[in-house]
């Protein structure tokens, strides 16, 4: 995991998405003077994968909660990117008492309609999977990083901090196989969230040009569930919000974690794993 800030305010964990790792969702609020743990969440980065049949965003939401009660850390402030809000979501919906507020950044929540997923299918099929995953994917991982980068940030250029991310930690067998089990696992994970606190504090941002999910199917399923949800919908932006304004995420998790732009003047980067 990673960490930034000092410890005085109200925590911050960050939850990256769907085959990222911790290093990516902490870049536009890394030195911001937030106290942040960003861990890598399971099978991806550096951390195990769960057991099998915890690997969709509820049994996340349970790891989730032991990770906070190993940390000694209550009422926290969740902001997490794409997928990454599922278990996010179910955390605040089981244990509020956790979760002082949710930021939520390009939301995938809503049960999705099929998706073949051909290359990821044929990575996790039986026999030539690991093959694929072991000697074609891991083998090209930055061909496969600068392909998916461009895609989740289309309309917008990939920014100079991402083309940094090392490519053998975000593609690789692991990555692959964790990426399958929690989309696979995703619709029937999502389906019986019904309701969210009514007295829960959350922000929505995403960008109108998302090429990755569509924005109103999810925003949708949200209002339905938190009828106070703030939300901020950006023109020319895609799945990439929290890299393309920057500052507006920061005033954003501010508001949640009790900073004011004057607070976050003036800081330097510094991340700590």
């Amino acid at each position: 995991m990673l960490e930034s800030g000092s410890a005085d305010g109200n925590p911050v964990v960050l939850l990256h998405g769907c085959g990222s790792i911790a290093e990516e969702v902490m870049m536009p609020f890394s030195g911001s003077g937030f106290d942040i743990v960003a861990p890598d969440r399971p099978g991806y980065g550096f951390s195990q994968a769960l057991p099998a049949g915890e690997r969709g965003p509820l049994g996340q939401s349970f790891w989730l909660e032991r990770f906070l009660e190993a940390l000694e850390l209550e009422e926290v402030v969740l902001a997490a990117h794409s997928i990454g809000c599922a278990p996010a979501l179910h955390l605040a919906a089981r244990r509020p008492d956790l979760v002082k507020g949710l930021f939520l950044i390009s939301p995938c929540c809503r049960p999705v309609p099929f998706k073949p997923f051909i290359v990821l299918r044929s990575a996790m099929a039986p026999f030539v999977g690991p093959v694929i995953r072991q000697h074609v994917i891991a083998r090209w991982s930055p061909y496969f990083l600068e392909r998916g980068l461009r895609a989740s940030s289309y309309p917008n250029p990939v920014t100079s901090w991402l083309s940094t991310l090392p490519a053998m930690h975000m593609v690789n067998a692991a990555s692959i196989a964790a990426m399958a089990e929690e989309l696979w696992a995703f619709n029937g994970d999502m389906q019986p969230l019904e309701s969210l606190p009514a007295d829960l504090p959350l922000s929505v941002l995403f960008g109108r040009e998302d090429r990755i999910i569509e924005p109103r199917w999810h925003l949708d399923w949200l209002q339905a569930r938190h009828s106070a949800a703030r939300i901020e919908l950006l023109d020319g932006v895609g799945h990439m919000p929290h890299h393309v304004a920057p500052d507006l995420a920061l005033q954003m998790l501010g508001d949640l974690a009790g900073k004011t732009p004057g607070d976050l003047a003036g800081k330097t980067p510094d991340m700590r794993r």
